[in-house]
Order: C-alpha cells, then sequence, then structure tokens
C-alpha cells in the first residue's frame, strides 16, 4: 500500500460529522436494538479487536479520530490495484489542441477511495458500522452504486466484522464493477437527475479539475516511489539514491554531481547552447530555476550573459561597434550605435562609405601599418615595422577558411566531412559550397553540384577565349576595296586575291591591284612587309 502524502489524503471532517448524524439521527429514532451488557461487551472486544489488524495491515493509511473515543470511527484510504498502470479518457470542453474534445492518459497512481466508518454499540452483531465514500475521480451516482455494493456485501455476512471485506473489495473489484477493466472513462454525468446516496462525500469537480488532479497525483506518486528507490546514473554509472537525482523536464534522470559538474563545464567553456539534457536524441533544454541551483549565483549570471552574447551573435542584423563593441541594428550595410552615434559598415567595420569599395582584411592591415609609420616618424623614431608574414598569414587564414553564411564567422576546417557545425551560431552548413545546410542539400548532391559549375565555367573560358582570338583575328583582316570582304595575308605578302569579288588588291594602301610590277617596286608599295600585331 502506497502511504499518503498528499492533502486530499487526511481525515476528512465532513465525513466523520455526517456519520455522527447518522448515529444520533438513529439513537433519537430508537432504531438500534436493546443488548444486553454482555453483548455490548463483546461488540466491544470484537471492534478493538478489528482495528487492531486493520491498523497491522493498513498501516499509515488508517486514521482513527480519537485513540479511545466511543463509538469508534476511522477513515481508510484506499488504492485501486492496477499493476500495470490504466488509461483515461475523457471528454473536455473548448480544448484548441483536441479539436474532437477526446483526451486520452496513462496513469500509474490513482487517487485513493477514502472509506469513513464509525462503528454503533450494535456492530458486528446487529448493525453494520455506518459509512461514507468518497472518490474524486468518480461522479456521485457511480460512488453511489459502490455505496449498495458494500450494503449487499453486509448482508451476506451479516453479524460478522466486514470492514476487512468492504476495504478488500473497493482495493481489487471498484474498477471491474464500474466496467473500467479497459480503462477508466471520465465525463459529465448522463442522469444529472439521477438519485444521489446521502453516503456520498466530496465536492463536484468538472471534468478539467478531475483530470488536473489524476495527472498531479500520478506524477506525485511516481516521484516518490522514485526517491524512495535506488538507481543508477547514465553519466558515471554508479547506484545513488532516488533523493540524489536531478529529474528534467524530458523524464530522464541524472545524480546531482553528475548535472553539477556537466552544466558548469559547459558554463566555464562558453558552450551554453550545448547545455541540454546529456541524452544524445534528447535535446531537452534545462529549466533555469533548475540551472540556477546547480550553477550558483555567479555560474548562473555568467550562463545568462553567455546566452545573450550567442543570441546575439547568431542573428545575421546584429554587428558591434567597432568603437564601444555595443550591439547595433544593421540596416543593409550599415549601422549606427546607439551608445556613441558612430556610424559605420558592417561589413568592414569602417567609418561608412556610401558607393566605395570596402577595404580588403590585406588593404586595411597596409593602410594601419602606413598610419603608424607615419605617427612615428613624426615623433622622431622610426617605430617597429609589421613584417610581411603577418599579411601573408591574414591571405592565408582567408584562403583556408569558409565564412559562416548564418552569422559571417570564419571557419576553417582541419579534417573530416563537408558538413560543419558552426560554434558561434550552432548552425550547419556545408563547407564546400558554403551555403545553409538543408534536408536537401546532400554531400553527393554538392559535389554533382560543384561539377557542374566547374563545367559551366569551363565552356564560358572556352567561349571567352574563343572571341579574343576572333577579336584579334579580326583586327588583323584588310577588308576589300570594292566588297569591303576581310581578307588575310598570307604570310608577309601585302598582295592578297579576294575570293568574293575576285579582284586584287594591296594590304598596305587598300586599292584594287591591276598589274603587280607596277604597283609594288621601289616607287609603291613594299610587297613584302611585316604587321605591327605580329611583332
Amino acid at each position: 500500500m502506497e502511504s499518503p502524502r498528499d492533502a486530499h489524503l487526511s481525515p476528512s471532517p465532513e465525513a466523520a460529522r455526517m456519520l455522527q448524524e447518522m448515529l444520533l439521527r438513529d439513537l433519537r429514532e430508537a432504531d438500534g436494538p436493546d443488548l444486553p451488557e454482555e453483548q455490548l461487551r463483546s461488540n466491544d472486544q470484537l471492534q478493538q479487536d478489528e482495528i487492531l489488524a486493520l491498523e497491522a495491515i493498513y498501516g499509515d493509511n488508517l486514521n482513527i479520530f480519537g485513540e479511545k473515543s466511543v463509538p469508534r470511527s476511522f477513515q481508510i484510504h484506499v488504492h485501486c490495484e492496477i499493476p500495470d498502470g490504466i488509461s483515461v479518457s475523457t471528454e473536455l470542453q473548448s480544448v484548441d489542441d483536441y479539436p474532437d474534445n477526446q483526451f486520452t492518459f496513462s496513469v500509474k497512481h490513482l487517487a485513493p477511495i477514502s472509506l469513513t466508518c464509525l462503528m454503533p454499540p450494535s456492530y458486528p452483531s446487529h448493525h453494520p458500522p455506518y459509512f461514507s465514500l468518497g472518490v474524486q475521480w468518480l461522479d456521485s451516482v457511480k460512488v453511489s452504486t459502490l455505496c449498495h455494493m458494500l450494503d449487499s456485501i453486509w448482508a451476506q455476512q451479516s453479524g460478522q466484522e466486514v470492514v476487512f471485506e468492504w476495504v478488500q473489495w473497493l482495493q481489487s473489484s471498484t474498477l471491474s464493477h464500474l466496467g473500467f477493466d479497459g480503462g477508466i472513462i471520465i465525463r459529465k454525468s448522463d442522469c444529472p437527475v439521477a438519485p444521489v446516496d446521502a453516503r456520498v462525500v466530496g465536492e463536484i469537480l468538472s471534468v478539467e479539475e478531475v483530470v488536473q488532479q489524476l495527472i498531479s497525483y500520478d506524477e506525485e506518486q511516481c516521484l516518490e516511489t522514485f526517491r524512495r528507490g535506488l538507481h543508477v546514473c547514465t553519466i558515471c554509472f554508479s547506484e545513488h539514491p532516488g533523493i540524489d537525482f536531478v529529474e528534467l523536464p524530458c523524464r530522464h534522470y541524472y545524480c546531482w554531481r553528475c548535472m553539477e559538474t556537466y552544466s558548469k563545464l559547459h558554463v566555464k567553456e562558453g558552450s551554453v547552447l550545448k547545455l541540454v539534457c546529456p541524452d544524445d536524441k534528447c535535446g531537452c533544454s534545462i529549466p533555469p530555476k533548475l540551472l540556477k541551483k546547480l550553477l550558483g549565483d555567479a555560474g548562473f549570471e555568467r550562463w545568462e550573459r553567455l546566452v545573450f552574447q550567442k543570441t546575439l551573435d547568431s542573428r545575421a542584423d546584429v554587428a558591434y561597434c567597432p568603437r564601444c563593441e555595443t550591439a547595433c541594428l544593421a540596416d543593409e550595410d550599415s549601422a549606427q550605435c546607439s551608445n556613441c552615434l558612430f556610424t559605420f559598415c558592417v561589413r568592414c567595420r569602417n567609418r561608412r562609405h556610401v558607393g566605395e569599395r570596402c577595404m580588403t582584411p590585406e588593404e586595411k592591415l597596409i593602410s594601419v601599418q602606413e598610419r603608424e609609420k607615419a605617427r612615428n616618424l613624426s615623433k622622431g623614431n622610426a617605430g617597429r615595422k609589421v613584417s610581411a608574414s603577418d599579411i601573408f598569414s591574414i591571405k592565408e587564414i582567408l584562403r583556408s577558411s569558409v565564412m559562416c553564411p548564418h552569422c559571417g564567422f570564419a571557419i576553417s576546417r582541419v579534417s573530416g566531412c563537408d558538413q560543419m557545425l558552426c560554434r558561434n551560431c550552432e548552425k550547419s552548413f556545408c563547407y564546400a559550397c558554403g551555403k545553409p545546410s538543408s534536408q536537401g542539400h546532400t554531400s553527393e548532391q554538392c559535389k554533382i553540384d560543384r561539377e557542374k559549375l566547374r563545367v559551366k565555367v569551363e565552356v564560358n573560358d572556352v567561349v571567352r577565349n574563343m572571341q579574343k582570338e576572333l577579336k584579334l583575328a579580326l583586327s588583323r583582316a584588310h577588308p576589300c576595296p570594292g566588297c569591303r570582304q576581310p581578307n588575310f595575308k598570307v604570310g608577309n605578302n601585302n598582295h592578297i586575291f579576294c575570293e568574293t569579288c575576285r579582284v586584287h588588291c594591296c594590304a598596305l594602301c587598300h586599292t584594287v591591284v591591276r598589274k603587280s610590277k607596277e604597283h609594288y617596286g621601289p616607287r609603291g608599295c613594299k610587297q613584302h612587309t611585316v604587321d605591327p600585331d605580329f611583332v
């Protein structure tokens, strides 16, 4: 049996008062027979023995109202037997998440049935105990059927102690008697005007309130059961009592020492975005309230600061002022600092330059070097020169790194595949093409796309070279003076024959040649010369 640890398991004053009123009413009406003194003593001894037996069997689930009070009264919390748990189905009103208003869940523990009894002097020889029943997850009509069933059990064994039989029946047969073998169904009563037994006690709750109480009670009892046992932590593989474990919202449990070390390590290294449930397939976030207990005040403040910083860094529209390092909201390629009112370019972090090209890191380094050199010369010393290896180092870094497409963080790959995870914004991208990772963007598809791009670039280069050669060839052609058809010289010979109009012409003077002996010679054009393009 489970020990009651909740407020709703405490003795019900309403039930005890009801039983007292029932006893007084029967005494006024002289309903009970006049019993001899010997029979009264025998009944009293039987009652005392029965209460002792009940106390030994049910322990903390039995609450006696006054140890020496007469008549004797007590309350027993009866837990229905559901060794494998049971499903609960209900109909809710106006629930957006459940359009059919059907809500089903499973519980391993049901709130107990409160059986309050008062033993009159004539029990067990002539009268049964006065009793009342309270069940929070049943409506009054169903509880009334349970009361009638207890009456029938007394009728079958009149004159004998019956409380233990009542408890046993409620514990083992309540669900089957109500037709709940396959699961409990909670709904508004179909017969709102049906007669209700006067021995039914308890508030009338709505369906939503009943569901909430069932879930809360089940969670509390599961947690209490877990804390009473010994369990193995899946991080350190050591056995600890349940009270030394931390429960996460995803229902994973880890020992306090491992979770404390795990949390402090992530905060110390700055990887606060990875501070989630240690289970590889879970990834559930740890509540801030729990983190504050694990990290302490100083660690929790650092965690808050790092999370805020990571959140800003992961946004593409946030840039930091190069003067005071204040976070600024970028508008396209420029931003204005709200602290020092400095307007700067978010790409090169220099003063805003509309219509001008951004300086590359190499150019910026050279510019800084020149300014530093001029400043040192003005002070009378040459100063320290920045070596060329600094520029080469920057060039090498830029050559061997890829910018994250999400946050612009430079990442260099040492080994492994093309799927990269940015440590700054915790988002993945393809190292080969620099594009964000997507469901359809695989390594094979990326290789195919890059091969297509390479072929396209090569074709464009070939076409571009052919166009250059054609342009160069056309610049060397000599137009025919008659039909303007371009013609080419044969070697260094200036005498050209036009195949189109079938005439001879000179490449130097661009005239028709009637007789070559008269046109070429000491007084005419030279027949053999080298074009300037061939020099």
